[in-house]
């Protein structure tokens, strides 16, 4: 029985030994994942960015797929990328304003489409989805800086004509605003 005692003891030495010592004189804790330091804002940064580069770069949704890698911002809150649809594949550019929640499509060299709510499956077998697209983008989305929170009034671009739809288009001028200097009147002859 004694020499049972001493093989545990034995054992237990054994790995005490194998362990790292610190200066203390105390065995030093293993590294693992819950002794890591939480990331800094860097490399949280940096993890995200190396989990958007592994995403796939085409994601479907209903009868569509969405270039999700090409996501573009315009100053105004528009978010655009390219799309293609169906077989043979139908391609254009799609604009999601996520303030409002709506979409604009442009096929092919087409002009952009009215402003719309995105369509169910159930709405359309053709395009169906776009609110789950909509809805994963727009969820995940940083916010836009100074967007609006209303639907542009109409898609297409200002003086370019492939640009995105700008959503806060002037209907008119504003008036010319009339001289603060008065004229001075007409003199008469003596």
């Amino acid at each position: 029985m004694a020499l049972a005692g001493l093989g545990q003891a034995a054992a237990l030495a054994e790995d005490e030994a194998a362990q790292p010592v610190e200066a203390t004189g105390t065995p030093a804790k293993e590294a693992g994942p819950e002794a890591a330091e939480a990331p800094t804002a860097r490399e949280k940064e940096l993890l995200e960015q190396i989990r958007r580069l592994k995403a796939p770069r085409w994601r479907s949704f209903g009868a569509c797929q969405y270039d999700w890698t090409t996501w573009r911002l315009s100053a105004k809150g528009v978010r655009t990328t390219t799309f293609r649809c169906g077989e043979p594949p139908i391609t254009g550019n799609v604009a999601v304003f996520c303030p409002s929640l709506r979409i604009s499509r442009q096929v092919a060299d087409a002009q952009w489409e009215s402003w719309r709510l995105p369509l169910s499956a159930g709405e359309s077998a053709a395009t169906g989805g776009e609110d789950q697209m909509v809805a994963s983008l727009c969820a995940n989305a940083r916010p836009a800086p100074n967007a609006a929170t209303e639907a542009p009034a109409q898609p297409g671009a200002v003086n370019k004509p492939k640009a995105s739809p700008d959503p806060a288009k002037p209907a008119t001028k504003p008036a010319a605003k009339p001289s603060a200097t008065p004229k001075p009147a007409p003199q008469q002859a003596p």
